[in-house]
């Protein structure tokens, strides 16, 4: 194995050291009959002396030593021996492995090893140092990586989140109240989730002239169903058949959007991170009655790595749409601490330049129906109606999410800032008279712009 020496004389200048590679040996001749030798270190090369002017060197670890070597003529040499690793044969495993870096190179620094060059993309730099590593074999060795991706390797990432909500409420019940003309007789039929409240204090009360009994008349009853329509029906105390019916009806439809672009841009193997929404806080308990607060974190949450990998992006991405539902909260230390309704997707696709992937979708559909029915009555046709209360409840829920990745560069030019063409506050006849609350002038990016009247800030 061959290695660069010098042998160091009396009087001459301080030579280069002797560099052998760990477990490896190598034969030098001294050109004088030797008497013996010693080594400084032993743990870090072996000299074996091979009369008569011949050592055998061996490179036991990573380090530098010294050997003395004595001669028959009296005269005594200082060699320094510098073990180190396999720079040329790390050198070559790179080459062979990467054909496409450039100026890949190896430079040892002590017990560690520099990394230098460029390399076609971002895995190759990995792959690079695991080669390295395999030589590189001392106790505690480690590897400053300094290799570079050549080319553009800045990634802008665009997603589109799509979420459509639809929801359909249909909800009927009825409230039955009567008695006969001389209260000898009162009784009705009300709803499961309905209460004689309303009218227990009025039955108590057979005085005509009581305001609670409404002159005689029938109290009005609450309807069946909360947050409905209601139509309440009472008659006066001298009808043939007094009574009081309480009708609730609803229908009920929703819709709701929600679209959300966002876009993000990062260095290859460099994760980047985006939230459109907000942080709300949450009281937390601890020791000795105090109340700490975390806050957690909503809305549009986007997390992204991108890795160049020749022609196409490899993309590790988390992505997160959640909104507050008081429905879903608890009351912690007396305060309400709302829940979150999220819809997360966590992944890994590759792309090419420009291409559009849907990485996520859901498709939900909710159909819950109820009906509480007196038995046999409730069955009834047409009159059956009277008898039962009955909901319907539908849900159906689509979203989507596309990401489309690019390679890109910076350009020179500024792009456009949404609202810088707001130039001035609006006059008073354009506020008061015709209700314009901004004056807008076109931007104009050949006209200089305007400079401040007066001394503003510093000058040299």
């Amino acid at each position: 194995m061959a290695v660069v020496f010098a042998v160091a004389r009396a009087g001459a200048a301080e030579p280069k050291p002797i560099v052998v590679e760990v477990n490896s040996s190598y034969h030098l001749r001294l050109g004088q009959n030797i008497s013996r030798v010693s080594v400084g270190a032993g743990d870090v090369a072996d000299v074996a002396a091979f009369p008569p002017d011949q050592v055998l060197v061996t490179g036991k670890r990573i380090g530098q030593t010294s050997v003395t070597v004595w001669f028959r003529n009296d005269e005594v040499q200082i060699y320094m021996i510098r073990v180190e690793h396999p720079i040329r044969h790390i050198n070559d495993a790179l080459v062979r492995a990467i054909p496409d870096g450039k100026d890949l190179r190896v430079q040892p620094a002590g017990n560690n090893v520099i990394l230098t060059g460029l390399v076609p993309t971002v895995a190759d730099i990995e792959h690079a140092e695991q080669i390295v590593k395999g030589y590189a074999t001392a106790e505690g060795a480690q590897i400053v990586n300094l290799l570079n991706v050549a080319g553009d390797n800045q990634v802008q990432l665009e997603v589109s989140f799509a979420e459509v909500s639809r929801s359909a409420l249909k909800e009927v019940g009825l409230n039955f109240w009567a008695r006969d003309q001389g209260t000898q007789w009162t009784g009705g039929l009300l709803n499961p989730g309905s209460t004689p409240s309303g009218i227990i204090p009025a039955l108590q009360q057979p005085n005509a002239t009581d305001n609670l009994n409404l002159a005689g008349g029938m109290p009005i009853i609450t309807s069946p169903l909360g947050a409905t329509f209601g139509a309440v029906f009472s008659t006066a105390a001298g009808s043939k058949f007094p009574f009081s019916a309480a009708l609730s009806v609803l229908s009920q439809r929703g819709y709701a959007r929600t679209l959300s672009e966002p876009t993000l841009v990062a260095l290859s193997g460099q994760t980047a991170t985006f939230l459109a929404g907000g942080e709300f806080p949450v009281p937390m308990p601890q020791a000795l009655g105090t109340v700490g607060v975390d806050y957690k974190k909503f809305g549009v949450q986007l997390s992204f790595t991108p890795t160049v990998v020749g022609q196409t992006i490899q993309l590790k991405m988390a992505a997160t749409v959640s909104d507050i539902d008081f429905s879903l909260g608890l009351r912690l230390a007396s305060v309400t601490v709302p829940g979150l309704t999220s819809r997360y997707s966590d992944t890994t696709v590759r792309l090419k330049d420009g291409e559009s992937f849907a990485i996520a979708g859901l498709l939900s559909d909710k159909v819950r129906s109820s009906v509480d029915k007196v038995p046999g009555l409730g069955d009834l046709p047409v009159l059956g109606m009277l008898f039962r209360s009955t909901s319907y409840r539908r849900e159906e829920t689509e979203l989507l999410v596309v990401v489309t990745a690019h390679l890109v560069r910076a350009q020179g030019d500024r792009p456009a800032v949404p609202g810088e063409d707001t130039l001035s506050d609006p006059s008073d006849l354009e506020l008061f008279l015709l209700g314009t609350i901004e004056s807008k002038e076109g931007r104009d990016p050949s006209r200089p712009k305007k400079k401040p009247s007066g001394k503003v800030g510093f000058a040299r």
